[in-house]
């Protein structure tokens, strides 16, 4: 090896030792945590504005371990402002560099919660070999009725009528004894016990009428059940994402619920109060998000409202439904009755893409209306009929919907 290959190879040893040695770098095996633990933690807090491969409102945090060192992140995450105001030109250099737009502070966490994020950013980043993404095509959601029995009932009736209409022909024709004889002999074996015992035909044709008319029935009284009806919608809205894991409350979107008859249909307006900052989903990129922005007119790059814009209203296809004749209050539930929207609704937060969990019969309801017991501690609803339940069964007693006329046909039929 020559001098010159030997001052490189020197230079380069330094400049690595350098750049190891460096406070404002961590190296990924000196970080001990728990990356489940800050996978939950990340998407809960920092995913709103952070992403690890890409900047979104905030930069990418990837490699922020390669970045900074570990005392100056924990610091920085748990009280940015405080290390700003300390001097720290690191700190204030980022604020500038992001507009001064304010980054809140975590207090809450533990050193331990910061260095399970870190962790995460370094697992995370690495790129996932050997795994096999199964193609997604698309699902039929659409929610069949099991309607075998009838269909062969109705088939039955149709093959009975073909084989006597098919003989009506040679039956008017047969006018004396002897050419029915000769029609009997032609004719098929059932055709044969048919018109030599018309008693056959009659009892034949009651049992399959007593059959029909229960299946149709059945089949009647489950008009409007749809448990289980799971539509298509415009948009793949994860109800598992914001309701589950990023624990948005449901009367957050669905405002309407605390106040009004109508548990309403969030707005494009209201999905827009985050997603003017969140650009991309975790579970759908950017494709269902950019639906969104092209119902309201709203450019990502410039991050603004387009001027002029024709809005275009999101159809979102209606999943529970009561009949007209069946009076519901969200309200009286939700803010009186203080009942919790998974009560009907089922676990709608494990739900990727919502469908109808409860049947919403008028026997479902009353049922509920027996055995639910009415709220009325800490409850100013309930505040003077308190006192009059108390007095009417007793101070112990268990108040249930019914016994302050929940069953009365009036209350959801006027």
């Amino acid at each position: 090896m020559n001098k010159r290959s030997t001052l490189r190879l020197i230079s380069r040893s330094l400049l690595v030792l350098m750049i190891l040695a460096s406070p404002g770098r961590a190296l990924a095996q000196e970080i001990e945590g728990d990356p489940a633990n800050g996978k939950s933690i990340f998407n809960s807090q920092c995913a709103a504005c952070h992403k690890l491969d890409k900047k979104v409102v905030g930069p990418a945090l990837g490699d922020v371990t390669q970045r900074r060192s570990t005392e100056w992140l924990v610091a920085w995450i748990k009280n940015n402002q405080e290390l700003r105001e300390s001097g720290d030109a690191d700190a204030i250099a980022i604020f500038e560099e992001y507009n001064g737009s304010v980054m809140p502070a975590f207090p809450q966490l533990s050193d331990q919660d910061v260095m399970d994020i870190l962790k995460y950013t370094i697992e995370g980043s690495k790129p996932k070999e050997g795994v096999d993404v199964a193609p997604q095509g698309p699902v039929d959601n659409t929610a069949e009725d099991d309607n075998t029995v009838l269909l062969y009932i109705l088939g039955g009736i149709l093959f009975l009528m073909v084989i006597l209409l098919a003989r009506v022909k040679n039956t008017l024709k047969s006018v004396r004894g002897e050419e029915t004889t000769t029609m009997v002999q032609d004719a098929n074996v059932f055709t044969r016990t048919a018109l030599k015992n018309p008693r056959v035909v009659t009892v034949l044709t009651f049992v399959i009428a007593i059959v029909f008319l229960q299946q149709l029935y059945v089949n009647l009284m489950a008009v409007n059940v749809d448990t289980g009806y799971q539509p298509s919608q415009p948009i793949k809205f994860s109800h598992e994402l914001h309701a589950g894991e990023n624990q948005i409350d449901c009367n957050y979107c669905h405002s309407g619920a605390r106040k009004s008859k109508h548990s309403n249909i969030p707005s494009a307006n209201v999905c827009m109060n985050c997603h003017m900052y969140i650009a991309e989903g975790p579970k759908y990129g950017t494709e269902e998000i950019n639906k969104i922005y092209q119902a309201v007119g709203w450019d990502p790059e410039q991050g603004s409202y387009i001027e002029g814009y024709e809005q275009k209203p999101i159809k979102w296809v209606r999943i529970h439904k009561l009949p007209d004749l069946a009076y519901f209050n969200h309200s009286q539930h939700v803010s009186a009755g203080q009942i919790e929207c998974q009560t009907c609704h089922g676990p709608i937060e494990e739900m990727e893409e919502v469908y109808q969990y409860s049947p919403l019969t008028m026997g479902w309801c009353i049922n509920c209306h027996r055995e639910t017991q009415v709220q009325v501690e800490n409850n100013d609803y309930y505040e003077e009929m308190h006192a009059q339940l108390k007095e009417k069964y007793g101070a112990d007693a268990k108040i249930t919907v019914e016994m302050i006329g929940g069953l009365e046909c009036g209350k959801c039929h006027y």
